[in-house]
């Protein structure tokens, strides 16, 4: 008979296409993901992924068995997802998936007021690309996301909670500060700090600035977003971020908006869910705070 957890440890493989990936995805050594996937190799008498020094991939009897595992597993997590509703219990493991968008400030408060009502759920938060958030909700190794640029595919469903309008800001020490008002052309003229993930150099920067219709100069890279927020804050570059992100550097001085460039984009904020799987009743319960949160405290602008 397989073992779930096998199966589990397979399909995070077979989603990462690498076992080092595939076991950071499964909270478990590589080791362990190795030795899964040799006993369902075992079991089954077949070979699941072809190993080379480069990549890994599925051979097509792999590829069968991660269309029947998905499957299979949506079954066996729905089973116990299913006495959970009806019970109306929240508790256990809670897997979530955050962009810093969220994750700065309204996740956390979230989170919280969760615990505060059902202090057994077991919560951990993980910042990632919205494509790895996809892919890891739709292998059903993240519970629920929230981010933005987020699109849905065949194995999980996007929705809107709220959306934030794009602000241009400097901080004290920026010659715009005094005169906050930006034209076009001079774009390419103050440098700016842009967010992206180590590796995804050709991926659109993660401050969904149009730089096709608005190209500017690159001062800084940096992944995090408080990071960027913080060297704009104390320095001479120019950050393009979420208003729900940077609104109390605005309130308190620290961060000024910078008006004259029009067409700048709002940011959506979204939930990334199963399409097929029913949320965990706490899943479902934190997506009701972070909306209550967005309602309440919408974002101004």
């Amino acid at each position: 008979m397989l073992d779930v957890a096998d199966l589990r440890y397979f399909l995070a493989v077979a989603s990462a296409k690498s076992f080092s990936r595939g076991a950071a995805i499964a909270h478990v050594t590589p080791a362990a993901v190795s030795k899964a996937v040799r006993r369902l190799e075992e079991q089954l008498e077949t070979l699941l992924f072809v190993r080379t020094t480069r990549r890994v991939a599925l051979t097509a009897d792999g590829e069968a068995l991660l269309e029947e595992g998905r499957r299979v597993l949506e079954a066996v997590d729905g089973l116990k997802q299913g006495l959970d509703r009806r019970r109306g219990t929240l508790t256990g493991p809670l897997r979530i998936a955050a962009m810093e968008v969220f994750s700065i400030r309204v996740v956390p408060v979230a989170v919280a007021c969760l615990l505060a009502d059902a202090p057994t759920v077991e919560p951990s938060l993980h910042e990632m690309t919205p494509e790895k958030m996809v892919e890891r909700v739709a292998a059903g190794t993240v519970d629920i996301g929230f981010t933005i640029g987020a699109r849905a595919t065949s194995g999980v469903t996007v929705q809107t909670l709220g959306s934030s309008p794009g602000v241009l800001v400097c901080g004290r020490r920026h010659p715009l500060y005094r005169r906050p008002r930006l034209r076009r052309h001079e774009l390419e003229r103050f440098p700016f700090v842009v967010p992206r993930f180590w590796g995804e150099d050709t991926s659109p920067p993660l401050d969904q600035f149009p730089e096709v219709r608005l190209p500017r100069r690159v001062g800084a890279t940096i992944e995090l977003l408080m990071s960027a927020i913080a060297l704009v804050e104390h320095g001479r570059l120019l950050g393009f971020f979420p208003e729900l992100s940077v609104r109390p550097e605005l309130a308190r001085g620290t961060l000024r908006r910078v008006s004259g460039v029009a067409g700048l984009p709002r940011f959506e904020l979204q939930v990334v869910a199963p399409h097929t799987t029913p949320l965990k009743p706490a899943a479902s319960r934190l997506v009701d705070l972070v909306r209550k949160l967005l309602s309440r405290h919408p974002p101004a602008g």
